[in-house]
């Protein structure tokens, strides 16, 4: 069993409002912000996006714009936080993206850290791992924390598919939401950071297990998909956790509007609870914030830490699971905790 972690503080920006407390409530609530753009499909159609309102800054500055917005949100609820021993943990794209390289990943944390105005631990890094990254940026920070090197770890994840560059890549592929494409995906970005701690008498959400396993299948259809490492990613995480795959009472699923990833997710599930009489719950975030890449495992992250601490709690105990197209995949196990 691993050392769990505390979410002791969150924040996010999105799409859906500028902290965790307005975007957690329009999340549980269904709401979106879809809007068309000034992107256009093959016969004259816009895309629809779910963006910020901001159309004058573009590239890594838009990005620390956000990450600025959400680390602010998060570390407002502990003002008197020394940031200089604490490790920033920045999780960007992974660098197939188009116009994603090692310059891009730096100039984001670099325009981050000076939007912020803080200075952190010397052990921060960048891990340009995508959205199943999450989990390595966990497994990072539990060994941290474990090792007593740092009390805590700061972890944002950020991303943006507006960018034309982007767009048309992913319109070539066939792969975005569009009139006449109905398995495709809706751009989105945002930005959420989780300040992560050694369990203490507090309440609150717990990550319990994290694990990782690669999957042979590729969402373009040259390999199919077996769900084998998704699979093997939960088995993994509730072994870690000292928890049945039967007691938990919902998944937070990143599946984005393709059905690759929905019915890669469905099929692991089938795998691992095929004992078990009942599914549990399955709970979205990309059906109202649009596809926001590496910013969804700390986005899912803080809405559940403010999300399972109040009456419509999805339940005490679920799972998370991401999926990289590179066929990266991760899965945590979540417990609140009401505190001694």
């Amino acid at each position: 069993m691993m050392t769990p972690l505390q979410v002791e503080a969150a924040g996010l920006c999105c799409a859906l409002g500028y902290n965790l407390a307005a975007a957690s409530c329009a999340l549980r609530a269904g709401m979106d912000h879809f809007q068309e753009s000034e992107f256009v499909a093959g016969g004259g159609a816009k895309v629809r996006v779910a963006r910020l309102p901001d159309t004058s800054t573009w590239g890594s500055k838009r990005i620390a714009q956000w990450i600025k917005l959400a680390v602010e949100d998060c570390l407002g609820k502990i003002p008197s936080l020394d940031t200089q021993i604490v490790p920033l943990i920045v999780l960007c794209p992974t660098q197939d993206r188009p116009m994603v390289d090692d310059d891009w990943c730096l100039d984001t944390y670099r325009f981050a850290e000076q939007a912020i105005g803080r200075s952190f631990d010397p052990r921060s890094a960048i891990l340009p791992n995508g959205r199943a990254g999450f989990m390595q940026a966990l497994q990072l920070a539990q060994r941290w924390i474990h090792e007593e090197q740092v009390a805590r770890v700061l972890i944002v994840g950020a991303d943006s598919y507006l960018d034309a560059a982007g767009i048309n890549h992913y319109l070539d592929e066939e792969r975005l939401l569009i009139p006449g494409n109905r398995d495709g995906f809706l751009p989105g970005e945002a930005a959420a950071a989780v300040l992560l701690s050694k369990p203490g008498s507090a309440p609150g959400v717990r990550v319990m297990g994290v694990t990782t396993a690669n999957e042979p299948g590729r969402p373009d259809g040259s390999v199919p998909s077996r769900a084998q490492g998704l699979s093997q990613a939960i088995r993994s995480a509730c072994a870690q956790a000292g928890t049945q795959p039967g007691a938990l009472r919902f998944r937070m699923s990143d599946q984005n509007g393709e059905s690759f990833f929905a019915a890669e997710a469905a099929n692991a599930m089938t795998r691992v609870l095929w004992q078990c009489a009942t599914q549990p719950t399955v709970l979205t975030t990309a059906d109202c914030v649009g596809e926001v890449g590496a910013a969804t495992g700390p986005l899912m992250l803080a809405h559940l830490s403010a999300v399972m601490a109040g009456p419509h709690s999805p339940g005490d105990t679920g799972l998370v699971h991401l999926a990289n197209d590179n066929g990266l995949r991760g899965a945590l196990i979540v417990q609140h905790h009401p505190g001694n």
